[in-house]
């Protein structure tokens, strides 16, 4: 799923389209919500570091998002 989104967010950066843009960044934001989830249930060696990044990546795409909202 994060492989689609950098492939999303790589269009959207070469293109000028809104839409790959929002998928792209609802991509992250389902990307990390599903990496917080599976590391609340079954947590791995690194737990910390993944949802330091997870986390990350969450507020920047939610920071995206209002950016693009203020800007349409």
């Amino acid at each position: 799923m994060l492989l689609l989104a950098i492939a999303m967010l790589a269009i959207a950066s070469i293109l000028p389209d809104i839409p790959y843009l929002i998928l792209g960044l609802s991509l992250v934001v389902g990307a990390s919500i599903s990496i917080l989830v599976r590391e609340a249930i079954a947590p791995s060696p690194q737990t910390r570091i993944t949802q330091l990044t997870a986390s990350l990546l969450l507020i920047i795409s939610l920071y995206g998002f209002a950016d693009l909202m203020y800007t349409l």
